[in-house]
């Protein structure tokens, strides 16, 4: 059922293509460390509130669901240098909330996965029993806010070593496999064995007739 809800969602909706991969999107649920350079007063662990935010010390309520961590930095940076002179901040995730990946489509086995970090996508492949047809041209991630990201599989079984960074699957995202359009050589065979026998039959039948 989650297989044609998916191929209903990608032909219906205007999805954002991209080429390479995106950074992951903080979400509700998520728990991120935020350091700030030579001032633990403003570092710790914070879990991200359902309704997208924190609170933190001094700065008080911060939206930071939708943004990714370089995002999220840069507004810390911001918001901290009223009270610190050239921070320095990193910011990190401890824990994500959504700890599965969806994988469908022509697979050996579709379904829900566990995973505890982001995988790359081979690793995903290799996970669900690999691909059914290994010549399929194209592999998508979907992730979990529309963008898909479109993957040329000859770069995957190319013979330049694979980047393992670069395709990668975080919590929350579906890796999507179309099926490949295979030409059914044995029944075209078939129905020219019978198209060869036909006309034979047709031309010993004019023949016999004349």
């Amino acid at each position: 059922m989650r297989y044609y809800f998916f191929l209903l969602m990608i032909c219906l909706f205007p999805w954002r293509v991209v080429g390479e991969v995106e950074e992951y999107i903080l979400q509700p649920g998520d728990v991120i460390s935020v350091n700030v350079v030579e001032h633990p007063e403003f570092s710790g662990r914070h879990k991200i509130r359902p309704d997208g935010r924190i609170n933190y010390p001094v700065i008080g309520e911060i939206d930071v669901a939708t943004l990714t961590c370089a995002q999220l930095v840069k507004i810390m940076q911001g918001k901290l240098s009223s009270y610190v002179n050239n921070p320095v901040v990193s910011v990190s995730i401890e824990a994500y909330y959504a700890n599965k990946i969806y994988v469908i489509g022509a697979v050996t086995r579709g379904g829900e996965y566990q995973i505890y970090e982001p995988i790359d996508l081979m690793k995903a492949v290799a996970m669900c029993g690999g691909l059914k047809n290994s010549k399929v041209k194209g592999i998508k991630i979907i992730r979990s806010d529309g963008t898909i990201i479109a993957i040329n599989t000859a770069e995957l079984w190319g013979t330049a070593k694979y980047d393992t960074k670069k395709y990668i699957l975080y919590p929350g995202d579906t890796m999507f496999v179309p099926d490949s359009f295979e030409v059914p050589w044995g029944l075209i065979s078939v129905v020219l064995n019978v198209i060869s026998v036909s006309l034979q039959i047709v031309i010993l039948v004019t023949r016999l007739s004349s």
